[in-house]
This record gives C-alpha cells, structure tokens and sequence, in this order.
C-alpha cells in the first residue's frame, strides 16, 4: 500500500499547498530568455549585452538566451561572457 510520506495530511487548503509548494518546490534547469537579448522594444538586454534605459550593467549569463540549448549550458555561457569581455574591453579602448 502507498502513503503519503509529506506533508500527508498537514496541508489541507488552497494557501497551505501553495506555501508547501514554494517552500519545497525548485528548479533542476538552468536559466534562459528572463532577459532576452534583441533589438526590438520588448528585449530587455541589447546586442551588446547592456541592460536598456541602466547605465553601466550588462547580463552575461544564459538568460539573454530566448530557449535552453539542447546540450549543457556551460559552453555557450563561456561565449557569452568571453563577449561580454570584448564588448568592456573594445568600448573602454575607444574611450582613450
């Protein structure tokens, strides 16, 4: 026979599950597209990695990404931060 093991009976209502859930409940996945890189409006990080309408903080993670690669996501969060680097590295050159 199969029982309950947690939280069996102790969450009963609507907001008892929900609270359950967001004390336990997690993500084994990485991050992509919560802050999508692109030219139009409604991208939040620009082809250079900046944040629109912040000045001087860019992302350089997986998040600028719309969709999860197929494969692990270290490589193509290596690339993106080795962009990042020549992005920083380019603009400060031509300011001097």
């Amino acid at each position: 026979m199969l029982e309950e093991i947690s939280p069996a009976g102790a969450v009963q209502t609507d907001d008892e599950i929900l609270a359950n859930a967001m004390a336990l409940g997690g993500s084994c996945f990485h991050s992509a597209g919560t802050a999508r890189m692109g030219t139009d409006a409604g991208a939040v990080v620009d082809p250079h990695l900046r944040v629109r309408e912040v000045e001087g903080l860019r992302v350089a993670d997986t998040s600028i990404m719309p969709t999860l690669v197929s494969g692990n996501t270290n490589g193509p969060a290596m690339v993106i931060g080795l962009h990042a680097a020549d992005f920083i590295l380019a603009e400060r050159t031509a300011k001097t």
